[in-house]
């Protein structure tokens, strides 16, 4: 920027410190012509590197306002602005040269005694806060002032983001219009004057400032990348070269004190040793680490965290003594997750991989070759989206914990993010896509689909919200950036109800159906769950218990398998075995009609993306369906199904 020594184009070039979205979003478009106006957006509340830290080796990363501080302090006039603070200056110099060029201050006239109360007086009234005050001084001064930077914090509350039924003031108007006139004056722009708008979602600031033609370019400032992670962790627990040379000078020390135990030799020894201990003190390490401590892997298990939240987790540690183990990192971390993303995602921790899931065994087997395409880094060969379809309870919530388990990626579910509130939607649906971006890579569990995501042809009544939802939503499932880190696995019993759009390939690449259970399946669930529920038995073939369930889910089957515990207790048996099993699958009364469960598996098959994800047992699920002859036009369904050679 104009009069920066910190962005000049060799400086800024050479110097890998300074943040790429500052760099590339920001600098490059400012130098460019292209903007002097952004509205900066994400995490705000960062930490950065210090581009000074040669010079200032106790302070390597520094806040968002510092670093702004430090990159324009060579700029006419720096100002800071909230609504809570008030108007905020490097120097006073330059708190005064703003005064006289918004012309709140005039040197009075000796001569002229008004002229000399007027100024006494405005000198004593000080600054105003309000927005509507401060905002037309900030404009007389950028059309007058050359290499002026203005930072206006929390902009969110002054260019609202309005909506239907959500009327602005004049004032909010006026704030609006007056911030988009900057972005579009000549004269600011000529004068090489830069003016950032802080927010932590751009959702919340008035679209007017983001459309297309605004003249004010939008900055996402993103959560670190594990580089990043890595380097700020070695910082704030590992010694810098200048303390690991002052250790070893200071060992040598201490061997050559004990060889020379008097004199004027053994002095100089001790105080040169005392003095290097003190310099070691006034340059610790923030923080002590175990011994063992791998900075990689807690880097890589820090995934979606800012530097200040990493940060939270030692100063957690350090105050209430617990060892800085992985478990505590990864509960600490779903916790802060939580409590930030919380309204709109559930972050949770998989806890079973592929070998406890009973059945399945052909989507079992393409899931291993994603996670084969995983280890090796071919992101090409990994789907952007997979939707499992079929009756509840046969498993697609445990296939997707176990796809993020045995990949090694964070695992999130969704929430609904409407809102009934006006613009609220808008800003849940920007925190979960900047959630998402921030815990990649990471499974997506996107669960009853087909409730959150309707077709775009059912009415809504809700002024478009539900449309401007699904469309960033769509636009999240298309970017090819995130093929291979951010995988989505909708899960449904009715993919007829889901918009279209969202099943195409490219957003939902296989769309596969998880059917009621065969009997060669039912058997290997039983085994999974006693074994699952670390549950005694003395049965060792589940067998001859598979015709007594047949229709029955593999959630149905976790049920009896518990009551067959608990009807195994009654009875005074520590451990579960034949009539024990049989009074429990006696007892359940499944959940679901088997009209539903029909209808159901008909609308998984005929959504189905790939003949070689069938059930091997298609045909006979079809069969036994139009046999039963419990859904309607059932015979018309089978009709299409046959007609598209599905089977």
């Amino acid at each position: 920027m104009k009069n920066a020594k910190k962005t000049e184009p060799e400086a800024a070039g050479a110097d890998p410190r300074l943040p790429r979205w500052f760099m590339e979003d920001l600098v490059i478009p400012f130098r460019a012509g292209i903007a002097s106006e952004f509205v900066v957006h994400g995490d705000v509340t960062c930490l950065v590197p210090n581009p000074d830290a040669e010079d200032e080796p106790d302070a390597p990363y520094i806040t968002l306002r510092k670093f702004l501080e430090k990159i324009w302090d060579e700029r006419e006039m720096v100002i800071f602005y909230n609504i809570a603070s008030g108007l905020q200056f490097l120097t006073p110099e330059m708190e005064k040269e703003f005064k006289r060029a918004a012309g709140i201050e005039e040197k009075a006239d000796a001569a002229d005694p008004i002229a000399a109360a007027k100024a006494g007086l405005q000198a004593k009234r000080g600054l105003p806060r309000e927005p509507e005050a401060c905002l037309p001084l900030i404009e007389k001064v950028l059309k007058s002032v050359e290499g002026v930077a203005v930072a206006v914090q929390s902009v969110h509350f002054i260019a609202v983001a309005g909506g239907p039924g959500n009327a602005l003031s004049p004032v909010e108007r006026t704030n609006i219009e007056r911030l988009k006139n900057w972005a579009l004056d000549d004269e600011i722009r000529s004068k090489g004057n830069v003016v950032l708008l802080l927010t932590d979602q751009a959702a919340k600031v008035s679209p007017e400032l983001r459309q297309s033609g605004s003249g004010v370019r939008t900055v996402f400032v993103p959560k670190p990348d594990r580089a990043e992670r890595l380097a700020y962790v070695r910082s704030i627990t590992e010694d810098t070269d200048a303390q690991r040379q002052a250790k070893d000078r200071m060992r040598r020390l201490q061997a050559k004190l004990k060889k020379v135990k008097k004199g004027a030799e053994a002095k100089a020894v001790a105080e040169e040793i005392e003095s290097l201990e003190a310099q070691a003190e006034e340059a610790a390490v923030t923080f002590e680490v175990p011994k063992d401590f791998d900075a990689e892997v807690f880097a890589h298990s820090t995934q979606g965290l800012s530097l200040r939240q990493i940060l939270d987790i030692f100063l957690r540690c350090q105050d209430t003594g617990d060892g800085l183990d992985l478990s505590f990192v990864k509960r600490k971390k779903r916790e802060i997750l939580n409590d930030e993303f919380g309204d709109v995602m559930e972050v949770v921790e998989p806890e079973r991989g592929l070998e406890d899931i009973g059945g399945h065994e052909h989507i079992k087997a393409y899931f291993q070759n994603v996670l084969e395409a995983i280890r090796k880094g071919e992101a090409r060969l990994v789907p952007m989206g997979v939707t499992l379809m079929g009756p509840p309870g046969t498993g697609k919530t445990a296939l997707v914990e176990a796809l993020a388990k045995e990949a090694g990626f964070n695992f999130v579910k969704t929430k609904n993010v409407r809102s009934m509130w006006v613009g609220e939607s808008e800003a849940r649906m920007e925190r979960l896509e900047y959630g998402l971006r921030s815990l990649a890579p990471v499974v997506v569990m996107n669960d009853e689909a087909d409730l959150a995501e309707a077709g775009r042809s059912s009415p809504k009544g809700d002024s478009g919200v539900s449309e401007r939802l699904m469309k960033k939503w769509m636009e999240l499932l298309s970017d090819p950036r995130i093929r291979g880190k951010v995988i989505v696995v909708n899960c449904t019993n009715r993919p007829d109800r889901i918009d279209p759009a969202l099943k195409r390939s490219g957003r939902s690449d296989e769309r596969i159906l998880m059917p009621m259970p065969g009997d060669d399946e039912r058997a290997a669930i039983f085994q999974v769950m006693f074994k699952r529920h670390n549950i005694p038995a003395d049965i060792g073939d589940f067998t001859p218990f598979v015709p007594l369930t047949d229709g029955l889910s593999g959630a149905d089957i976790e049920k009896i398998t518990l009551s067959s515990f608990r009807f195994a207790d009654e009875q005074g048996k520590k451990r579960v075995d034949e009539s024990a099993l049989q009074a429990a699958i006696k007892d359940f009364i499944p959940s679901a009609s088997q009209a539903d469960i029909d209808q159901m598996t008909l609308m998984g098959l005929m959504e189905c993306s790939s003949k070689r994800l069938l059930p091997k047992r298609a045909k006979e699920i079809v069969k036994r369906i139009q046999e039963r002859q419990l859904v309607e036009n059932v015979d018309e369904i089978v009709a299409q199904i046959k007609a598209r050679k599905i089977i």
